[in-house]
């Protein structure tokens, strides 16, 4: 077989082949070709690639049977045919179907109850399998309302449907296999390699080839391909494609990254932990398209509905016949019922309402949450990081016992560079922004978490951080602080203490912007006649009463911790609320999980599948607007098929047992009805948006 050598150091061979793109290459064949080969360590092939990669014990020898053969294995060393997927199974099946039916006329009287029968064979057994299960559902329908047109020898009524039958299943297929393909496209990485360290050495390798414990190597501008924890390095991260979260995060030695993210700046050398289907952007594809599973309430009842139905359908049929003395009219019944159009309609109409807010980027977990988020009078609003865009500004300096306004700025910019954090940024930007050099004058700065960063200049202790910081744990007196403290809260807005050697040497004023587009949300749930809108904060009162007034909401939580959140929640549920709950924070998951359906702007270190029910990718408040106005359309949709499934089969049964249409006629409109209504069911997937 023909091959090209990619490298070749000792003790290691990268052999690349010449296949073609079909037959199917056999993975396990190929590498046991080489297996055989005295002093292999290792041998990996990726079919994908047709690379083979071969470790070896160093030896001349070795080297030269692996390469001999790779010219003897034969061309191509193909195991089994690939099988078709289901849905190409079915497609054959239907187009096999429309062929007979079509060239029906030319087949011979004799043959054709010969290919009725074949044809109708998948559905008895379906039917039979149901009885067996003591299910008398709608496949003992489908059967029945078959083997009455055969009994009848109407065979072309019994060809008829069991060839809309198997469309039906094929338009089922597909739908789900759309959304599926959406949402790959959506996560995929873009690439198909990854740089790995094997043996000291740094080499570029297929991604299927990357294996749990491996080194993984990702610098500025590349994506990361694996689920690990940093080794060495550290970078921004972009994790927008996989939390929504615009900002970049700061990665360093033993923080967590995830497959699908790209490195903005810096380097990370990652120990992967989870690669290919493990790796976090691979279970929220596998979350989504199992998300048909969760069913929405009215799809549940309907097909409830559907299957209950099916008894009276057969004796209604007997009825016909002892009343009638007519086998044709009995049949003619059982060629009609209501449940074929409502189990296909009504999960098409939700698997292409969720596959439609994926194209959006909006995720949503099934159908149920799609049903919720339709019904959801009230919304719970979580402040920071939903309503206010996460990314702060520096406001003002105010200075006090004779501390320049320059050196406040000046040193904290000094000492905040080295933590890339949005406060951190927001102060650098702004010395740079006035010119402010400066010098690195301080000793070795020490941060202390969630509370703030201390050094010393000059012989004496300097410290940046909150009032509790400040204040409670070095002892410095901020009374003179509190007036403006008070003023700035507001106005919505929150401080840094700065003090040197003691004593306090000024503030540093946060301004945290509301998004561009939280007004537009507030304005638009209220047009959307939302009965409640509720904001919930961790800030104190007169912070979150200013940015309550600058929103327009009359309702507000301040300084809400995450039980009381959950309180929150609990009280408008007991009011009779369905409660959609909005946030983006470990705080806020409790409230997220107690909602009747929670909403997730992005999810920081972690996606949890029991946090959100809906999470927005791109972070736009403005989907959550869109979400509920598809989740409406799509309830809409259900019960409009819904009310012209019952009319449109009422007539046909009703002109059934009247005898005014032959069994032909009744399945036919039976059938090209519920293949209409499936059609239909399928239009969010249609519009381009």
């Amino acid at each position: 077989m023909k091959y090209r050598i990619v490298s070749d150091i000792p003790g290691r061979i990268r052999i690349a082949f010449f296949l073609p793109r079909f037959p199917a290459v056999d993975r396990g064949r190929v590498e046991s070709l080489f297996r055989e080969i005295p002093g292999t360590a290792q041998v990996s092939f990726s079919p994908r690639t047709g690379t083979l990669l071969v470790c070896y014990d160093g030896r001349k020898a070795t080297r030269e049977a692996i390469l001999g053969k790779g010219a003897a294995a034969p061309t191509p060393p193909t195991g089994r045919v690939r099988p078709l997927t289901e849905l190409a199974r079915k497609k054959r099946i239907v187009i096999r179907s429309a062929v007979l039916l079509l060239t029906r006329p030319l087949i011979p009287p004799l043959i054709r109850p010969l290919l009725a029968i074949r044809g109708a064979t998948p559905i008895f057994k379906k039917g039979v399998t149901a009885l067996r299960q003591g299910r008398l559902n709608v496949d003992v329908l489908d059967a029945s309302a078959v083997g009455a047109a055969l009994a009848t020898r109407e065979f072309l009524t019994a060809s008829l449907i069991a060839f809309l039958l198997k469309l039906g299943d094929y338009l089922e297929e597909w739908t789900r296999g759309e959304s599926r393909r959406l949402l790959s496209r959506m996560f995929h990485l873009g690439q198909e390699w990854a740089w790995v360290v094997r043996e000291g050495e740094e080499i570029q390798l297929p991604l299927e080839e990357v294996v749990e414990g491996d080194t993984v190597v990702v610098r500025l501008g590349g994506l990361i391909p694996v689920d690990g924890v940093v080794l060495e390095g550290e970078a921004l991260v972009n994790q927008s494609s996989l939390t929504g979260e615009s900002l970049p995060v700061a990665r360093r030695k033993g923080l967590s990254v995830y497959a699908g993210t790209a490195v903005e700046e810096g380097w990370l050398r990652i120990q992967a932990l989870k690669v290919g289907d493990k790796t976090r952007t691979a279970r929220v594809v596998k979350m989504i398209e199992e998300a048909e599973e969760v069913k929405a309430e009215t799809q549940s009842r309907g097909e409830a509905l559907a299957d209950r139905i099916v008894p009276w359908s057969f004796i209604l049929s007997g009825l016909v016949f002892l009343g009638t003395g007519s086998a044709s009219r009995s049949a003619a019944v059982l060629l009609v019922d209501y449940s074929c159009a409502i189990k296909l309609a009504t999960p098409l109409a939700i698997l292409s309402s969720i596959a439609r807010l994926a194209r959006r980027r909006v995720l949503i977990k099934g159908g149920k949450y799609l049903e919720r988020l339709a019904r959801a009078d009230a919304f719970v609003l979580d402040k920071t990081g939903t309503l206010t865009g996460a990314t702060p500004a520096m406001a003002e300096v105010v200075s006090f016992r004779g501390f320049s306004r320059k050196f406040i700025l000046r040193e904290a910019a000094c000492l905040e560079e080295h933590f890339p954090h949005p406060v951190a940024t927001a102060i650098v930007r702004r010395a740079a922004a006035e010119g402010l050099l400066h010098a690195e004058n301080h000793a070795q700065v020490e941060y202390v978490l969630a509370h703030g960063i201390a050094s010393r200049l000059r012989g004496r202790r300097i410290i940046v951080g909150s009032r509790h910081f400040v204040h409670e744990d070095e002892g410095v007196d901020v009374s003179a602080a509190e007036p403006y403290v008070y003023s700035l809260a507001e106005r919505g807005e929150s401080v840094l203490y700065v003090a040197v050697g003691g004593k306090l040497a000024g503030l540093i004023v946060i301004h945290d912007p509301l998004r561009d587009d939280a007004r537009a949300l507030v304005r638009g749930l209220k047009r959307a006649d939302i009965a409640k809108i509720v904001m919930l904060t961790g800030d104190n009162e007169a912070t979150a009463r200013t940015i309550a007034a600058q929103l327009g909401m009359d309702e507000y939580y301040a300084q809400a911790l995450p039980d009381e959140k959950v309180e929150a929640v609990k009280r408008l549920q007991s009011q009779g609320y369905t409660v959609a709950m909005v946030g983006d924070g470990i705080n806020d998951a409790p409230a997220l999980t107690r909602a009747d359906v929670g909403i997730s702007m992005s999810h920081g270190a972690d996606i949890n599948r029991e946090v959100c029910d809906v999470l927005l990718l791109e972070g736009r408040l403005e989907d959550i607007l869109s979400a509920r106005a598809i989740s409406r359309e799509a309830m809409a949709l259900i019960e409009s098929n819904f009310r012209g499934i019952i009319a449109v089969n009422s007539a046909a049964l009703l002109m059934a047992v009247t005898g005014v249409l032959p069994p032909i006629f009744s399945a036919t409109l039976h059938n090209m009805s519920t293949i209409l209504f499936g059609l239909r069911s399928l239009k969010p997937l249609r519009r381009n948006e």
